[in-house]
């Protein structure tokens, strides 16, 4: 092997002194970089612009996400540091912490665990007719009415949107339907009340005066104005229409036309998503409105198994009416994911990290342990040769390292970063996330250890200080190597979240003259799971390839010009699980039009029940499959079973307190809680959705019942309890 000088500029970044246990890596690694500042309340332009600051009353700020034991919450320390709290989903809170008061933040009593830095990133008229939704648009196949989306709001969490669009406008172009956008970007502008930053914009006037969003870190773009069009476009009015090879008259409308919209241009904070979130809600509390909100983006940072703070927020969200939608992410193709147990296989891990061409820095890789155990990973270079010309040591997750390196190998270098936690706040579990940019002519070799766990690897791309969901393969190509591959490519928080409908792609469906059908397959980039408890996701798919919609006309040019108020708009087909997510969320609010009461975990079995097979999906069992989920989504079937639901809404709420059922979703036992003692005989019925009988249950009295659940077949089922001349009739999730 060739000799090299190796002169080593380390820069050791330990986080001693900040409550190591209750942050994680990534804050610690903010927290050091912050005490090596001059002045910690005067970042430069590199430092803000890395870690998005906010400034509030003269001060910068950063965004902190936190598990929060409320009781126990020393709010008068948070109140003299000048710390901001903006949202609360449950027992997750969002902050925005003064630099200067960070270091006495982290210490505070009753925050459990804080996560600074941590980043999110981004990833027609065949999709509607595919979906079925233009049947239920017209009320046909037996419903007792039209479905359009009228009186739910469908709020669409994105960046670059043209608020002027036609699309967003009532099908007559006499109203704009968009009612309010938050533009978390702008520095510039009034932000909501309660929240500080960003700009608000409510009502017609104030949208077309600010006429698009700011232009966001990746730079101009038109994903927003795409997707929401999907979800909600009305076709830019009646004189919309075009003409596509082998198509006659062509309109591009949305999923869900006449439904109220809500654009937010999100921030790539965690924090800005929960607090995007809980605006939502707000919002659609205060009109006494159902809302489905759409996600489109992802990361793979987290441990992509539902306990990302993320997904906890959206879990303590969740409610009836409160609907969240995912895209299951775009790695259908790519070899990014290695996993091994080393319980099984002791044997060294060993892969060749390639570079994402897109990365304008170099490759990150998330790396987690299974619960309770530890393992420890390096990075080195080797020749054509395949000799190494450069060896990290091995970095031990428990260690909780925050380091970042520059090493000179020959006349170039390589930067390494290592980010480590012992065990994650919410599951238990060590993370390694290591960062390589590599200027050298050499390939990448990843080697990992362990006694004890099963260890899961995902690379993806970065982007400065800013995360995609672009995954690079991980090859064969050193002696001993294995290649990674296509398994639990699920981003978070949409294709891994336990309250989230997650969406995977196919071609939609085209009719061709003479009867015959084009198209229809699963997407070769439409992400496979699992999630990496073992759930099955994707749930549903919808169309994604070649969907046609709005775009951003101040930023994009598209096809198809239609000229509205002295301007011209376009539309334009773009592809990825970007599209089949808001087609999907369009459908959910049909569905919420005629039962605004449905949960989101409720919509998302409704929506697997009632999901169509075809010669593409093949026989889909109870299991599921990990690229079709259930099959795809049929808007005209589920709208026919909700109609059914409800009518036992009036049913369910007349008797709310009198019985309470848990664990709903029930995967094993399901109990029966009455506010009171009960005497006599329990009449226990459990009803399908299309009202049959499919169990009867006489049980003795108590004030709590139990009863087996494991043997029927998942799906919504009503429950009626009927005891002492009194009946209660809730709905149940059996899950598997």
């Amino acid at each position: 092997m060739k000799n090299f000088l190796l002169f080593i500029f380390a820069v050791s970044l330990t986080s001693a002194g900040f409550a190591q246990a209750k942050v994680n890596a990534p804050g610690n690694f903010f927290l050091s970089k912050l005490k090596a500042l001059p002045e910690p309340g005067r970042p430069d332009a590199a430092f803000i612009a890395d870690y998005d600051l906010l400034r509030f009353n003269g001060e910068y700020h950063i965004g902190a996400l936190a598990l929060v034991e409320e009781e126990a919450l020393d709010t008068e320390a948070l109140e003299a540091l000048g710390v901001i709290n903006h949202s609360r989903a449950g027992n997750v809170w969002t902050f925005r912490v003064p630099l200067t008061a960070v270091e006495d933040f982290v210490q505070i009593s009753g925050i459990r665990y804080i996560e600074i830095a941590e980043p999110v990133s981004p990833y027609l008229n065949e999709n509607v007719v595919d979906s079925r939704a233009d049947s239920v648009h017209l009320g046909l196949g037996g419903l007792s009415q039209s479905y359009t989306g009228e009186g739910v709001v469908v709020a669409v969490i994105d960046w670059g949107f043209d608020y002027t669009h036609p699309t967003f406008y009532t099908s007559d172009l006499s109203e704009l339907r968009l009612v309010r956008a938050w533009d978390q970007n702008k520095l510039e502008g009034t932000p909501p009340a309660d929240y500080g930053f960003g700009a608000e914009y409510i009502g017609a006037e104030e949208l077309l005066f600010a006429k698009h969003d700011t232009d966001y870190v990746f730079g101009p773009g038109t994903h927003g104005t795409h997707v929401a069009g999907i979800a909600g476009g009305a076709s830019g009015g009646p004189d919309a229409v075009f003409s596509l090879p082998g198509d006659d008259n062509v309109v591009f409308k949305g999923a869900a036309p006449d439904a109220e919209l809500i654009f937010i241009s999100l921030r790539r904070d965690a924090p800005s998503l929960i607090d995007a979130f809980h605006y939502i809600k707000d919002y659609a509390e205060s009109v006494d409105k159902p809302f489905v909100v759409n996600m489109s983006f992802g990361s793979h940072l987290g441990p992509h198994d539902g306990n990302d703070l993320k997904n906890v927020g959206i879990d303590n969200m969740q409610g009836p009416g409160r609907i969240f939608v995912g895209s299951a992410g775009n790695n259908g193709t790519g070899n990014f994911h290695h996993e091994r147990d080393f319980t099984a296989n002791p044997d060294t891990l060993i892969t060749v990290v390639t570079v994402h061409p897109s990365s304008d820095w170099g490759q990150t890789l998330s790396m987690w342990g299974s619960a309770n155990s530890s393992f420890s990973a390096s990075i080195a270079l080797a020749d054509s040769d395949d000799n190494f010309v450069f060896q990290s040591p091995f970095y031990l997750s428990s260690d909780e390292e925050q380091i970042d390196q520059t090493i000179p190998v020959g006349a170039d270098t390589i930067q390494i970063r290592v980010l480590s936690t012992a065990a994650f706040t919410t599951n238990d579990k060590p993370n390694i996330r290591l960062e390589v940019r590599n200027a050298t002519p050499h390939k990448i070799v990843l080697r990992a250890v362990s006694e004890d766990s099963h260890l899961h690897i995902w690379s993806n791309a970065r982007m400065q200080n800013r995360y995609t969901n672009w995954g690079s393969n991980l090859t064969a190509a050193f002696p001993g190597a294995e290649e990674g591959n296509t398994d639990y490519a699920m981003g978070e928080p949409a294709g891994c979240g336990k309250s989230v409908i997650t969406v995977g792609a196919y071609r939609a469906e085209r009719q061709l003259p003479g009867g015959n059908t084009q198209f229809g397959n699963i997407a070769s980039f439409s992400s496979r799971g699992p999630t990496v408890d073992g759930r099955v996701k994707p749930d549903v798919t919808s169309g994604g390839v070649q969907v046609y919609s709005s775009v951003n006309s101040w930023t994009t040019t598209g096809w198809f010009p239609f000229e509205f108020e002295g301007r011209e708009y376009t539309w334009q087909a773009f592809s990825g699980t970007s599209m089949s997510g808001p087609q999907t969320a369009g459908v959910v609010a049909l569905i919420l039009q005629s039962d605004p009461f449905l949960t989101s975990l409720e919509m998302r079995e409704l929506l697997k029940e009632t999901a169509r097979l075809d010669n593409f999906t093949g026989e889909i069992g109870e299991e599921g499959h990990l690229r079709w989920g259930w099959g795809k989504v049929d808007a005209l079937a589920a709208v026919l079973v909700t109609e059914i639901i409800a009518d036992t809404d009036d049913l369910i709420k007349a008797e709310d307190d009198f019985m309470t059922l848990f664990p709903n979703p029930a995967v094993d036992m399901l109990n029966l809680a009455f506010a009171e003692p009960l005497s006599g005989e329990v009449k226990v019925t459990f009803y399908d959705l299309s009202g049959k009988v499919v169990r009867t249950e006489r049980l003795g009295a108590a004030e709590t019942l139990s009863l087996s659940v494991a043997g029927m077949p998942r799906g919504v089922y009503l429950i009626g309890a009927e005891a002492a001349g009194r009946l209660a009739v809730k709905r149940v999730v059996v899950a598997r």
